[in-house]
């Protein structure tokens, strides 16, 4: 599975056109510069075109590289302005936040989020609350929620933070015992038990695409629940195969306890996280550096 693109891999280059080589942006950013070559061809590995064409005398932008500089200089200036204005709010920043987020989002990675947050921001006291179901902002005394949903088209003003990817998963234990399904079809031949999130079955079969087609399978749920992390914990015990989101699964894949399965079968279904709040506060110090703060935090260190 492929790493998402960081900001950071942004800067490389943009810093890569500026001074015209590898070796000066390494000195001016201060990293190494098998660093910064490293960083450059993940982002062109990621992207599937070459960035710069490099000389003996100097590296220069390809037609691609141009491009991708000129838009990427674009958001790279957003967030200079972004942190300029958060220094600003910094000191404005103080009170309470009330702050509403699903549960196993909230579990899994609010609190490192939250925590960099009072860093930045040590005079605000964080009171978190963790439901399933989209409270409503004025009767719940809410000033945030953060939500998975599709839905945007109700009174609040939805910021999105990241689209939401899933991935197929067990535990080696359980694979070496049932097989590893090459294709969809062998989840059915090999008799696996599959664990089921109810918002990621469409007509009761998973569907997915797979080179540029969208496919589906039928499946017959061992256990269906409608809570990621309960799923979580019933593939860690060996009990199936289960479809997660990769910010609850992405701890327990970089340790080796689930393995991914099926990487070229990305699951269909949609999901996105936003940040819900009433426009008409959004001036409101409390609520402005904490979107603006959670924005920026997953774009830089997001590994889901």
């Amino acid at each position: 599975m492929k790493p998402s693109t960081s900001l950071t891999q942004f800067v490389v280059l943009a810093k890569i056109a500026e001074t015209g080589g590898l070796s000066s942006a390494a000195r001016e950013l201060g990293m190494t510069p098998s660093a910064v070559s490293k960083s450059l061809a993940l982002l062109e590995e990621q992207l599937g075109v070459s960035l710069v064409r490099r000389t003996t005398r100097a590296v220069t932008l390809t037609t691609h590289g141009k491009l991708f500089f000129q838009r990427i200089s674009r958001i790279l200036a957003d967030v200079e302005d972004t942190l300029d204005e958060v220094g600003r709010l910094r000191n404005q920043a103080k009170g309470d936040l009330h702050i509403s987020c699903s549960i196993a989002f909230g579990c899994s990675q609010l609190v490192g989020i939250v925590g960099r947050y009072q860093q930045a921001f040590p005079e605000v006291n964080v009171h978190i609350t963790l439901d399933d179901k989209l409270v409503n902002l004025s009767e719940g005394q809410i000033d945030v929620a953060l939500r998975i949903t599709d839905a945007t088209d109700g009174p609040y003003a939805a910021r999105k933070l990241a689209q939401i990817r899933w991935v197929y998963c067990a535990t080696p234990s359980y694979l070496d015992k049932f097989g590893r399904p090459h294709r969809p079809q062998d989840l059915t031949s090999q008799r696996h038990q599959l664990l089921v999130y109810p918002a990621m079955t469409n007509n009761g079969a998973w569907t997915y695409w797979h080179d540029g087609a969208l496919e589906r399978i039928r499946v017959e749920a061992a256990l269906e629940c409608n809570s990621s992390l309960a799923l979580l914990n019933f593939a860690l015990a060996h009990q199936g195969i289960a479809c997660l989101p990769l910010y609850v699964a992405s701890p327990h894949i970089g340790n080796g306890t689930i393995e991914v399965i099926l990487p070229d079968y990305a699951p269909a279904s949609v999901h996105t996280l936003y940040a819900m709040y009433f426009q008409s506060r959004y001036k409101n110090p409390l609520i402005r550096t904490f979107v603006d703060f959670i924005k920026m935090d997953i774009q830089t260190r997001r590994d889901w």
